[in-house]
């Protein structure tokens, strides 16, 4: 397959340089009394001629002929400004800063300088002025809203969602497609992924602080400028950038977590300045949080029916997390443009303790698990990049930039084992009473399938009376579960070359290139005592004592399982324990999932890919009223995976060896936009766009396990196709004068080559009627959606309500997809069919206070054979609530509350009757200041 060539695609671009010599360029900076107008629409009166102003404020009108103009500036709930210029030929002309004053007529000043409207009006002007479909944030909306990472700040957005891990927000979806779907960026480069129990290519956003963005704009339709791989959409969150004035902030809080105690605590300091002649530029932001947490868990786990409870987990987590975030930023104006670098860092580490009690009813005893691990996840980023004006009307950027992410256990329990750490205790013949034995084993059952057990009461089936007795609970096993991820995008490049052809017509071009790598390692090590080191050692031989919030687990269900738990021997103590012998523990690799046993082949092996760009695209501007945005972009992407290959033979003889895989594919994706303005206040839009997904790293790998004496190969897939869709967008929005907008609209999704596990019969190494288990892409799938939102000061009703206002959308959603096997149809997996959010504030000139709630529908998590076995992600509905104070000018404090109706995250079977994981995370609260020097 012939294969793109950047550099020479770049060089053959053609320019229109004999324009050069008639035009002029006219700059300058849209501002209030205190704050930068990002959004705000610069016009050129009686010509066709109109710009608008970028994340800074700033603006740029191209290809001006010379002579005298009028320039109006626009910006919802400011009073129009009207500006005389007059331009020479091959001048660049400088307006510098442009300020407005707040329109009375349709708001009160109060309200021009409240921080939740300061905020809602610029992300209203942001999505007013875009040819695209989006929805934007911006620092001050974020700032009033109690999220603390990158993921919880745009689960507020219409038709977005966010997957969460011990109550915080760790995966973004768009439209209720899965994370991996659609695209999640830093200032337009998407980011490495680094997480152990996932494979996908979803980044994990729970490492990147809230106070890092200034900007998050969400991208519903991708334009043909942008990565393709976004199915659902792309999110992108845009980093402070170099002030245009000294900036001094610092910020801080304390906290209190109920259901963990402790304290909790965050810093954030910020300072930016230029030089006296305003050539250079740069900010720091460096961010610290610290915070405790604890989940109270329980997971029934079924057995060999699907249906019947074999053990039933009851697990106590308490844990500390760190999160330290850093951006940095320097800029240099040229005469004819600007250079710019800038470094990310962002880190989770993540200490848990976890002590995890497991009701054995198919073995007749109760495990009792120690378990410790220091959870790392760090990701680092450089980029340096430049933007150069060449005459008057055409304009070059360039970026490169590296990304490396890597999750890794730190040194527990010592420097060479690094691991999830169990230890793990056996007490036998325990007498369960009340069981059940359908299928050759002693189950419990819920009552919705024939049982005795509610939902959320599950019974413990122990005699009367009955008590743990440490002495009889023998060491029976200590597991070594390790993994190790380091992704890396060692080089992205890109280059863009943006033309004014014409007073209505801009073309751009460029060319992207990635290159990059992911090395995975994982293991799964059993170890049990060496009888000949003498008796196996109990649990009473440790010191013990009560596991933190015993008396507390599960408080929420008014249960009593915590009467039962055994006391518990401290982590260090155990740690300890494994340390001192080392030597009289043996690995059983029967239980252990290894390289050369075949059980660590689906997540041990490397990805090398190279992803190769290029597009073309036009606007055309033919009047006020329209606009048409069309292109063309063919991504190029190379994939080689190697692995191993485990086999055995009928006799039982084992074999390891490498293996390899590779995929190229081209994807042709072209898109039309059409917005259409009758009136200043309303957008009518249509998008026609195709868009894909990369096969999850899971999916391609080449590792493959065979058995010959089962006649059973599992594998991945390297061959595997990308999935495709064919999306179809219709909006329209109305914006109010008090910077409200009601927004309404369509949205449609023809997917191709969705992704599946599929089970055929195959002939492998000669043999036929193998059952082969491997990744494959399946029938063709849809999704189509409703997206209705209403934000607006309630100023209209009554002027006494000026500083009363709502925030409110709600997307509701549904899809079918086919499943070789299985009748009719089923919905995608991960889609809700509901999202929705409602917010109340209040904002004055002092005073910001906001009242939100969230909601996600359930949806099928993973889909089984018929529906009773259809694995469902429970409703989800967050009530938090945050408030701030201007003491003054420079100083603020603020609360943040979350969580606070304590809601549970919750997993069910087929029913919400049959449970098999219910988890409690309690309340949290801040009470921070913050201060402007």
């Amino acid at each position: 397959m012939t294969k793109l060539k950047p550099v020479a695609l770049a060089m053959a671009i053609p320019l229109s340089l004999n324009a050069f010599a008639q035009s002029a360029v006219v700059t300058g900076t849209i501002k209030d009394k205190a704050n930068l107008l990002p959004g705000a629409t610069v016009k050129v009166l009686d010509t066709g001629i109109k710009t608008t102003t970028d994340y800074k404020g700033e603006f740029e009108i191209l290809k001006l002929p010379a002579g005298t103009y009028q320039l109006e500036v626009e910006y919802l709930s400011y009073k129009k400004q009207i500006i005389d210029i007059e331009v020479s030929e091959n001048e660049r002309k400088t307006l510098g800063s442009v300020v407005l004053n707040a329109d009375n007529n349709t708001m009160e000043e109060i309200v021009v300088l409240g921080q939740i409207l300061r905020g809602e009006m610029a992300a209203s002007n942001i999505q007013k002025s875009s040819n695209k479909i989006i929805n934007v944030i911006s620092s001050d909306g974020i700032g009033k809203l109690p999220d603390r990472n990158a993921a919880e700040a745009v689960q507020r957005i219409p038709g977005v969602s966010i997957e969460r891990d011990q109550g915080e927000g760790r995966f973004v979806a768009v439209r209720g497609l899965p994370a991996q779907w659609s695209s999640s960026t830093v200032n337009g480069s998407r980011l490495p992924t680094a997480e152990q129990e996932t494979s996908h290519r979803g980044t994990a956003f729970d490492f990147f602080p809230s106070e890092m963005i200034e900007f998050v704009e969400v991208t519903k339709a991708i334009t043909p400028d942008m990565e393709g791989d976004a199915i659902g959409g792309n999110v992108n969150f845009i980093t402070r950038t170099a002030p245009a004035e000294q900036t001094f902030k610092i910020s801080g809080a304390i906290g209190h977590h109920e259901q963990a105690g402790g304290s909790d605590n965050s810093l954030n300091l910020l300072y930016g300045d230029r030089s006296a002649d305003d050539k250079f530029g740069y900010i720091l932001n460096a961010s610290y949080w610290k915070r405790n947490w604890a989940t109270d868990n329980y997971e029934p786990r079924r057995g060999s029916d699907g249906l019947g409870v074999r053990r039933l987990e009851l697990r106590d987590y308490t844990g500390e997390r760190h999160t330290y975030g850093f951006n940095g930023g320097l800029e240099y104006l040229l005469e004819e443009g600007k250079i710019y670098a800038s470094a990310l860092y962002g880190t989770l580490k993540d200490d848990e303790t976890h002590y995890k009690h497991r009701l054995r009813f198919d073995k007749d005893r109760i495990e009792v698990q120690h378990i410790y691990n220091e959870m790392i996840t760090e990701m680092t980023g450089f980029e340096l990049g430049g933007e150069h004006y060449f005459g008057y009307d055409t304009t070059l950027e360039w970026k490169a930039a590296h990304f490396d992410n890597e999750f890794r256990y730190d040194n527990s329990p010592n420097s060479e084992d690094n691991a999830y750490f169990i230890a793990q205790f056996h007490q036998s013949d325990v007498g369960f009473i009340g069981l059940e034995n359908r299928v050759g084993s002693n189950y419990a059952y819920n009552k919705v399938d024939g049982g005795t057990d509610l939902w959320n009461k599950f019974s413990s089936h122990l005699p009367e009376g009955f008590e743990m007795d440490p002495s009889q609970a023998k060491l029976a096993e200590i597991v070594l579960y390790k993994g190790y991820i380091n992704e890396k995008d060692n080089i992205i490049f890109s280059m863009d070359l943006t033309h004014q052809l014409t007073e209505s017509t801009e073309l751009k071009f460029g060319v992207k290139y990635r290159d990059k790598e992911r090395i995975s390692t994982f293991s799964d090590e059993h170890y049990n005592w060496d009888q000949n080191a003498g008796d196996v050692p109990l649990l009473s031989d440790f010191s013990l004592s009560d596991q933190p919030g015993r008396s507390g687990f599960l408080s929420q269900l008014n249960g009593d399982w915590h009467k039962q738990f055994t006391r518990v021997a401290s982590i260090n103590d155990v740690v300890s324990f494994w340390n001192r012998n080392r030597d009289n523990l043996v690995l059983n690799k029967e239980s252990s999932a290894l390289i050369e046993n075949g059980g660590a082949l689906g997540r041990h092996f490397n990805v090398f890919e190279k992803h190769t760009s290029a597009y073309g695209m036009a606007t055309y501007t033919p009047d006020s009223e329209w606009t048409i945005l069309g292109g063309l972009r063919l991504t190029q992407t190379d994939t080689k995976v190697e692995g191993f290959k485990f086999e055995v033979d009928v006799n039982g003889n084992e074999s390891v060896s490498d293996t390899t895989g590779k995929k190229d594919y081209l994807s042709v994706l072209p898109s039309l936009h059409v917005k259409y303005s009758p009136s200043e206040n309303i957008n009518y839009r249509l998008a026609l766009t195709r868009t894909f997904a990369r096969p999850d790293f899971g999916f391609i790998s080449p590792g493959s396990t065979y058995r010959e004496a089962d006649f059973e190969l599992e594998a991945g897939n390297p061959k595997v196709n990308p999935t495709y869709s064919n999306n179809i967008d219709l909006m329209v929005e109305y914006y109010f004068e008090d910077a409200g907008i009601v927004s309404a609209g369509l949205f449609y999704k023809d997917i191709s080559d969705p992704i599946f596990q599929n089970s055929s019969l195959v002939t492998y190494n000669g043999t036929e009627g193998v059952r082969k288990f491997t990744p494959a892409n399946g029938d063709n799938a849809s999704l189509y959606g409703l997206e209705i939102a209403y934000n607006r000061s309630f100023g209209f009703i009554s002027s006494a309500m000026d500083n009363f206002g709502i925030q409110t959308n709600v997307t509701l959603m549904d899809s079918d997809m086919t499943i070789p096997g299985r009748k009719g149809k089923v919905s995608i997996p991960r889609q809700a069919d509901m999202l929705y959010n409602i917010a109340l504030y209040y904002d004055d000139a002092n005073l910001s206070a906001r009242i939100a709630l969230n909601h996600k529908d359930e949806y099928i998590e993973e889909h089984g054979n018929e529906p009773t076995f259809d694995s469902y992600y429970g409703e989800y509905t967050s009530l938090d609530f945050s408030a701030s104070y201007y003491l003054n000018d420079n100083a603020m404090v603020f609360i943040e509350l979350n969580n606070l109706t304590d809601e549970p995250l919750y997993y069910f079977l087929g029913n919400d009757q049959r449970p098999l994981q219910l988890e409690y995370y309690g309340r949290k609260g801040m009470l921070g200041f913050n201060y402007s020097f």
